[in-house]
């Protein structure tokens, strides 16, 4: 007779292997991204400090420079990595294979020659100017039809489960999975096709900023949490009851919290005002989850040494509280009116996209992708140097913006102090920030080779074998309230 756990084992890896080139593909796309994104944002970054920087190329200015880096990241990286890791865990929970794996590769790749077409469209001056909507409007149907492809495919493997139970990570995915095209589209009509007048276009443009950050990559970082910190550690979720409290009052706050980026701007007072509402009532959530997550990782730090997904996790998970900090600082009028239009409010989008989503993708990774290749990751020295530069750099820019931004803040709102004296008084810390971007595109280049060698390796003889521990044994304690998983653990 089959044991259950060689049952469970089997079972998995014919999970994987119908999710295996898929995800492969999709990540490949997104550390692509990453690199490029990585790339334009540095030559961004040197602007600020050395403006003669390739300054005979309209294609370098920092107008256009600056917006395509961070479209790149965003749409490139960010969104390709979150659609491989979501399809391999809505898969992974539902406990079925990814059927007709064929039309993501259809999906995909129009996917990318959208974003690409986007990024040259911005390099070549055809920007929208607004932010994060600057690619040129022939690329929105290209992204929403292939996103539709790439959703259905979620909603199709859900559909065909072979569980009973939802997890809270299949929550916060399939909450993402039906925001962005809500918030993406809105936005495209109402500030491109049939554009509001006036002071709503900055309006609909906060909202989909705060919406696409809040809504789509802290909900995909929240699911890679909710679920490797029970896989691994073997210990189910604590005070899980309380998730499904915190996912909704998360969801409903944060769609009325884009107003607070307008706080002193020419809108009508009761937007800023109910946006930083939003924000406020935002902790009651942040705290459940905190709870959820650090609880469960108390008394298990040790763990830590052997999983490189938990340290990528725990980075993430120090990174929500951090953003979700700011975000209620960015809410306090007294607070604004001395860091805005500082490198404060950067501070703040930064903290959500990197050190928030993009390590817990990095986590995600290193968990999934030797599970696909049933191979081991060829450099140990190229690991370590990934981790370390992410926690090193992301530890410098957080430190050195904040401090930056705070003195900023201050020199502007001294009417003694001439525009171009601040300006020279950055020129350091502008400098600083390109070394913590030059550390951290240090370890996006030490990722990127040791995943061509796992994914693509050249002598597979040499190539070690994968061989994955079991997990330690699930202490189920008292059990949950009807209705509800077993405390939030998955497949």
């Amino acid at each position: 007779m089959t044991s259950p756990d060689h049952s469970d084992r089997t079972e998995q890896m014919e999970i994987d292997t119908s999710a295996k080139w898929p995800v492969l593909f999709f990540f490949g796309s997104a550390l692509l991204w990453l690199l490029l994104g990585g790339a334009l944002q540095l030559i961004a970054a040197l602007k600020l400090h050395l403006p003669g920087f390739l300054s005979t190329c309209e294609w370098s200015t920092y107008g256009r420079v600056a917006p395509a880096a961070q479209n790149a990241l965003v749409y490139g990286w960010g969104m390709n990595a979150a659609f491989g890791f979501g399809l391999w865990l809505m898969a992974r929970l539902s406990a079925t294979t990814l059927r007709h794996g064929g039309w993501l590769f259809v999906a995909l790749k129009f996917w990318n020659i959208g974003v690409t077409l986007g990024v040259l469209g911005i390099l070549g001056g055809y920007s929208t100017s607004f932010e994060l909507l600057e690619m040129p409007r022939f690329v929105t149907l290209i992204l929403l039809a292939s996103y539709a492809l790439i959703g259905a495919w979620s909603v199709t493997t859900f559909s065909i489960r072979n569980t009973e139970n939802v997890f809270a990570s299949q929550w916060y995915l399939f909450g993402a999975a039906f925001w962005f095209p809500w918030l993406y589209a809105l936005a495209q009509v109402m500030l491109l096709k049939a554009p509001v007048r006036g002071a709503l276009q900055p309006v609909v443009n906060a909202w989909y900023v705060h919406g696409l950050y809040g809504l789509w990559f802290m909900p995909v970082a929240l699911a890679a949490a909710y679920y490797f910190l029970p896989k691994i550690l073997g210990k189910p979720i604590v005070n899980y009851y309380l998730a499904p409290l915190a996912f909704w009052w998360l969801v409903v706050t944060t769609a009325f919290a884009g107003g607070s980026r307008l706080i002193g701007a020419p809108v009508p007072v009761w937007i800023p005002t109910l946006g930083a509402v939003g924000n406020y009532m935002l902790v009651v959530p942040i705290v459940i989850i905190a709870l959820n997550l650090f609880g469960t990782v108390s008394g298990r730090y040790r763990a830590l040494g052997g999983s490189l997904t938990l340290r990528f996790i725990l980075v993430s998970m120090v990174g929500f509280v951090l953003a979700s900090v700011l975000n209620l600082a960015l809410s306090m009028r007294g607070f604004v009116q001395i860091v805005q239009f500082t490198l404060f409010t950067e501070l703040r989008d930064w903290l959500i996209f990197y050190a928030c989503f993009s390590t817990a993708m990095f986590g995600a990774a290193y968990f999934i992708l030797p599970r696909l290749t049933e191979r081991e990751w060829r450099s140990p020295l190229l690991v370590k140097a990934h981790i370390g530069a992410t926690v090193l750099g992301g530890l410098l820019l957080t430190a050195g913006l904040a401090y930056a931004g705070w003195h900023q803040g201050h020199l502007l709102n001294n009417s003694a102090v001439e525009f171009v004296d601040v300006t020279k008084a950055m020129l350091p810390w502008f400098a600083f920030r390109t070394a913590g971007l030059v550390l951290l595109f240090t370890g996006h280049v030490a990722f990127f080779i040791n995943f061509v060698f796992l994914a693509c390796p050249i002598n597979s003889k040499n190539t070690a074998v994968a061989v994955f521990r079991d997990p330690p044994n699930m202490s189920l304690g008292p059990q949950p309230p009807v209705g509800h998983s077993l405390k939030g653990v998955g497949p």
